[in-house]
């Protein structure tokens, strides 16, 4: 029977442990490894989210035009909002590369020869515009949540918007909204696509058919303040359903730049029509003058009448619609849904708009489309920050004249 092997002598080892320092040593004096200079080594910390729905003070566009003036480039011209649509995949919150790419340096800088950044001079930050959308769902319920073809649908053109008023969402099921925003959210994970949260009004309208008025929004893109949210409240029932009125502002620029402003998600019932649209101008006044000071309302809804009966009835020169002349269903028939604000005091509103036609967009027949709602989205887009007069002008008349520039699927742009 043979004896184990014997351990190394204690003097081999020493060698060879003097060898490997020695050959190291030489290794990394003669020679460098590519890539291991950025390389960094820090302490584990914990992650915390930012509070995103903390009270903020709003601020007058036309007040603090002069104080928080738009961006200028080197010759002092203003830098335009940028009309580039970005689709849900670019939208990467994740990746610091990706997110300057689409929403920008706070600061940007023009480096040296030598790549240095040391002293280089700062330019003002470009923020994207906001799309803000309205869209009624037609009896949505957890039937239509249930359905492939309509989450699918659903999520894709959701995710085309930075704040979505929706309307017709059924009140029944307590669940309903928390699910869909879960279902968008869900979605999301894997593809790099935003991010929602959402506002949701109490349950209002007939006992046997209530409704909810939501709006959903990026928390990324668009802050709310929760504390100034409310229903309009209506003792008389003159309107069938209760307003939901929410303020929010711009989350990218800082507070004291950044756009503020007000939505009222505004459904009229269809059979009551003539006397609910003619209370529009009223409510639009009581929402403006609720104490608050912010000058910017933005009234989404459905409707149910076209731009050329609600402008007038609202009795004011200086109101404007999102959709001019253009169908807002599936058919092509009618114009129901719209955004409806005061040029005069939201100076922000660049002079984009439209309507969605997710038909066209994803190809889908007119069954497929219902399965969804029989309403397209409409939509406008606006400055991120408050109060651009002059840089809003020249992109507003640009707008008017470029129409093809909008991207398939977005039908005519109103004139402002």
């Amino acid at each position: 029977m043979s004896d184990a092997p014997e351990k190394g002598h204690p003097i081999q080892m020493a060698l060879i442990v003097v060898l490997l320092i020695g050959g190291g040593w030489y290794f990394f004096k003669h020679y460098d490894i590519d890539g291991l200079d950025g390389v960094a080594i820090k302490p584990k910390a914990d992650f915390a989210w930012e509070e995103l729905d903390e009270p903020f003070t709003f601020t007058s566009s036309v007040e603090d035009s002069q104080a928080s003036p738009w961006p200028v480039d080197d010759t002092g011209n203003p830098i335009e909002a940028d009309p580039v649509i970005y689709s849900p995949s670019d939208m990467v919150r994740n990746d610091p590369v990706a997110k300057e790419r689409i929403w920008g340096n706070p600061i940007f800088q023009r480096g040296n020869e030598s790549g240095s950044k040391t002293n280089a001079p700062k330019r003002p930050a470009q923020f994207k515009n906001l799309r803000i959308a309205s869209w009624a769902l037609d009896g949505f319920g957890p039937t239509k949540l249930a359905s492939n073809v309509c989450r699918t649908n659903l999520i894709r053109v959701v995710r085309q918007f930075d704040l979505i008023a929706l309307q017709q969402v059924s009140s029944i099921h307590k669940d309903l909204v928390p699910r869909m925003v879960d279902a968008i959210n869900e979605n999301s994970l894997g593809s790099g696509g935003p991010v929602y949260d959402y506002v949701l009004g109490g349950s209002t309208g007939p006992a046997d058919r209530g409704e909810q008025m939501v709006i959903l929004f990026r928390p990324d893109r668009i802050r709310v303040d929760r504390t100034q949210t409310y229903t309009v409240a209506d003792p008389d029932q003159q309107m069938l359903y209760d307003p939901l009125v929410a303020w929010f502002r711009a989350a990218q620029p800082s507070a004291d730049r950044a756009w503020t402003f007000t939505v009222a998600n505004v459904r009229i019932d269809l059979g009551r029509a003539p006397s609910e649209v003619a209370l529009l101008g009223q409510l639009f006044d009581s929402i403006r003058d609720d104490g608050r000071g912010e000058d910017d309302i933005l009234m989404a809804g459905l409707f149910q009448a076209d731009d050329a009966y609600l402008l007038p009835t609202m009795a004011s020169r200086s109101m404007r619609a999102a959709v001019s002349s253009t169908p807002t269903d599936v058919f092509g028939r009618h114009q129901t849904e719209n955004i409806v604000f005061d040029a005069e005091s939201t100076a922000e509103a660049i002079g984009r708009g439209g309507v969605y036609d997710f038909l066209r967009v994803y190809n889908l027949s007119l069954s497929e489309a219902q399965t969804v709602s029989s309403y397209l989205p409409v939509y406008a887009e606006f400055s991120a920050l408050e109060g651009m007069p002059v840089a809003n002008q020249a992109t507003m008349d640009r707008a008017v004249v470029q129409q093809a520039s909008l991207p398939s699927g977005h039908q005519s742009v109103s004139r402002y």
